[in-house]
């Protein structure tokens, strides 16, 4: 049997599509575990099996919305999502969100790379300007990934979310490509001026 391609191949991670056989018992674990969906709007309402595949269903292919399945290469496990879109095509941007639904995999800087991998596609690939995410105050890790992907802090939404009976903030990220530009390794072998 051959082995199905990579969509995008990093160092620790690979994307591909997200496939209807990735809607299983592990995927439908994390759209309901509270301590995974904690930070996401996916949180409010349960979700089942058949409600997650018509989700995948419905982004299979649309061009406006790329979702992609995070894997690990060592074992091929599915080990969470990342969506660029709703891509903007007149004004060049697209958000970036994602969920690293297998715990053990958090805080290993995953994220950061799969953040990475798909702002090089919009960048190279979809000719973007911009990709841009938010997330709420206190998700410190997930404002951290961006950061390190070469995201900058943009601005607050002043009490964007409620979360357990409360407020807070939403903090907007963003990064442009000549600023990702700029932070790129020369290839070998190649001369700047």
């Amino acid at each position: 049997m051959s082995q199905k391609p990579k969509f995008i191949k990093g160092d620790r991670i690979y994307l591909r599509e997200v496939r209807e056989s990735d809607v299983n018992d592990n995927y439908y674990r994390w759209m309901n575990d509270p301590g995974i969906t904690k930070y996401l709007e996916v949180r409010y309402v349960p979700h089942s099996v058949e409600q997650i595949l018509s989700y995948v269903r419905s982004l299979d292919g649309n061009r406006n919305e790329i979702f992609l399945a995070i894997c690990d290469p060592e074992n091929n496990l599915h080990i969470g999502n990342i969506k660029l879109g709703p891509i903007n095509w007149i004004h060049g941007f697209g958000d970036i969100s994602l969920i690293i639904g297998e715990t053990g995999y958090w805080g290993k800087g995953i994220a950061t790379e799969a953040i990475s991998l798909i702002s090089a596609y919009a960048f190279n690939i979809l000719n973007l300007n911009k990709v841009r995410a938010g997330c709420y105050a206190d998700n410190k890790g997930s404002e951290k990934a961006f950061i390190k992907a070469g995201f900058s802090r943009e601005g607050v939404l002043k009490n964007q979310w409620r979360m357990d009976c409360k407020f807070q903030d939403e903090i907007l990220l963003g990064l442009w490509v000549e600023d990702w530009k700029a932070r790129q390794k020369p290839q070998a072998g190649c001369c700047h001026a």
